[in-house]
């Protein structure tokens, strides 16, 4: 599970959308494939999920030779912060036009390859996919995103650590707390905030951390949760009833569980959260 998962298909042709995810699903068999045929429709994936491969038709209607909507999908992903998703630019064009636009989608949105509909064939498409994986795998790398501060908003790092370890009697050093961020909802980043939220709830009564939040990873929303551990089932079950996030019996199944050093975590499926209900990013 998470971002690397996600592989994105604009395509307008029926039968190239078929190609695509054959060729994907033959490859990589544990990726999620989303596609979207117009601009309108891979807006609505990109603001919800974060891709790791995007393969994008320049031209995205058939009866219009100088539709050019692949390149406004390109603009969103880089505009929604997506800097790492590896872009595979499709044309099934020809003539002049063909060699600017490819290499103005490479300058201009850093794109990670070209593909030509009259020469790909389904080797051509794996291909890519594995080299814009890997190269995905790589930026996401060098990005360093962050668990603790996905969470911790706009607080002073230092004074949002100590409140935090406080309130949950966490037993253990800085680093064994970041650690424990990242192994609980790492996987799920990047995350948005609810509108109205800026940072994580810090429950000093319940000894417990949480925060419902958008996972572009898995296009879902998720509240995520951690505690003292001798008091968490009852920190939960409490959060539940006064916030309606969760079913207030307490029997919602989390999606990941933990316990470490005096501390249990736990990430829900929210069921039923709509991604305009979290803000833009």
């Amino acid at each position: 599970m998470g971002s690397d998962k996600n592989v994105l298909i604009v395509e307008d042709e029926d039968e190239w959308r078929r190609i695509y995810e054959r060729a994907v699903s033959s490859q990589q068999p544990g990726q999620t494939v989303k596609v979207a045929r117009d601009l309108t429709g891979a807006e609505r994936l990109i603001d919800s999920t974060k891709f790791a491969v995007a393969f994008v038709d320049v031209g995205l209607d058939i009866s219009d030779d100088h539709n050019v909507d692949g390149l406004r999908v390109m603009q969103k992903i880089r505009d929604t912060g997506d800097h790492e998703t590896s872009i595979v630019v499709v044309t099934g064009r020809s003539g002049q036009d063909v060699l600017p636009i490819a290499r103005d989608a490479i300058k201009k949105y850093g794109a990670f390859d070209t593909i030509g509909k009259g020469s790909a064939g389904p080797s051509d498409i794996r291909r890519l996919l594995t080299g814009g994986l890997e190269a995905y795998r790589s930026a996401l790398a060098s990005e360093l995103m962050d668990a603790r501060n996905s969470i911790r908003g706009i607080a002073d790092p230092m004074i949002w650590d100590r409140r935090v370890t406080d309130a949950i009697d966490f037993k253990g050093s800085a680093k064994d707390f970041y650690g424990l961020l990242d192994q609980l909802f790492g996987e799920y980043l990047p995350l948005v905030n609810r509108l109205g939220s800026e940072h994580a709830h810090i429950d000093n009564q319940n000894k417990l951390v949480y925060g419902n939040y958008w996972s572009r990873a898995i296009g879902a929303g998720m509240l995520i949760c951690f505690g003292a551990a001798e008091v968490f089932d009852k920190g939960v079950k409490a959060i539940s009833a006064d916030s309606g996030v969760l079913s207030s019996s307490g029997d919602s199944v989390p999606v990941k569980e933990l316990a470490s050093h005096g501390v249990r975590g736990a990430v829900f499926i929210v069921e039923g959260s709509r991604r305009d209900e979290f803000q833009a990013g």
